[in-house]
């Protein structure tokens, strides 16, 4: 057992090394996702190999470090994942709540509350501590079933609210979490002696990890086409209308939205996907056509809006227009 349990904490440490060349944006909460199966995965290995019981406990208590705050971790990448909102301070909240739990799981061998008695045994020459639980024993499932529900409820309401990337993340992300609460059921009502969620966080990570590349071969497959695109106005500009034919319409050709980007020295602020959705807001496309086209959600491209606006000092489209019109009209 300690051997699959060593393959097991081994692989955790290669998935590391595939995050970095999956994940190009290096996310921080699914950095931190995956250093804590890493951690989570270490202590059941130690744990396997202890031969005294002071090991065993501190073996448990690495383990326990990973199991509590890897359920934090996957919250807020669901969270930044959903585009849901949430205050500044709930991040600090948690990780507080978390530590208080931490504290608790380690009171093992000092402390009666946990663990009422804890003794050590090597059964099949396999560490194993055998346990009677304390009074806050039942406080660590309440804490991870809290946890559960919480990533439950914002995939639910982010998919109702429409803010989530597309149903089909929706779906993934709710599989994830359902698959991991079902192992977690099945791995307390039974008493086989292995930790069946170390392999759970192993196969969460890989499904996570598969989400996260698609979704940033999406975006870089997009950015692509924008320079293609900006690349064959420069090269092909008779396959539009006249910009005579534009300049009296609300919208811009991408002749003139070229002129315009060269001319209009505070576009210069705009970060690279606020360009893009300037270009497509001069082509006077609604808010849910440029989401569908940059892949993102309504929500996004609103805030987008809004942080141009403030850049260019302008307070709405007709403005923007009206000021875009006006550079072209005087260089030509």
């Amino acid at each position: 057992m300690s051997v699959l349990y060593g393959i097991i904490f081994v692989v955790s440490l290669l998935m590391i090394v595939v995050y970095f060349l999956v994940d190009k944006k290096h996310d921080p909460w699914l950095l931190m996702l995956f250093i804590c199966v890493a951690v989570c995965d270490s202590g059941y290995f130690l744990l396997s190999v202890a031969n005294n019981l002071n090991f065993a406990l501190w073996a448990n208590r690495i383990a326990y470090l990973g199991n509590i705050f890897l359920p934090f971790a996957i919250l807020m990448m669901i969270m930044a994942l959903s585009r849901f909102s949430y205050p500044k301070y709930l991040p600090r909240v948690l990780i507080s709540i978390n530590l208080i739990m931490l504290l608790i799981v380690s009171s093992g061998g000092l402390l009666p509350i946990y663990y009422k008695n804890v003794s050590f045994e090597i059964v099949n020459g396999i560490g194993t501590l055998v346990k009677e639980y304390g009074i806050l024993h039942n406080l660590y499932k309440v804490f991870l079933f809290g946890y559960f529900v919480a990533m439950s409820v914002i995939i639910i309401y982010t998919a109702v609210k429409k803010t989530v990337v597309s149903v089909k993340h929706s779906i993934f992300l709710t599989f994830v979490v359902i698959g991991n609460i079902a192992i977690w059921l099945i791995e307390n009502s039974i008493n086989s002696g292995f930790e069946f969620m170390s392999i759970s966080y192993i196969i969460t990570e890989g499904m996570i990890l598969f989400l996260y590349g698609v979704l940033q071969d999406y975006e870089l497959a997009n950015a692509k086409r924008f320079n293609l695109e900006s690349a064959s106005v420069k090269t092909e500009p008779k396959q539009f209308n006249t910009s005579e034919d534009a300049v009296n319409m609300r919208y811009l050709d991408p002749v003139q939205i070229n002129v315009v980007f060269e001319n209009w020295n505070e576009i210069s602020l705009l970060s690279q996907r606020e360009k893009e959705v300037l270009r497509l807001i001069m082509q006077n496309k609604k808010r849910k056509d440029i989401a569908d086209e940059l892949f993102v959600t309504e929500s996004t491209i609103k805030k987008h809006t809004s942080s141009i606006f403030k850049k260019l000092n302008i307070n709405n489209r007709s403005e923007l227009f009206e000021y875009a019109k006006s550079i072209y009209k005087e260089l030509n």
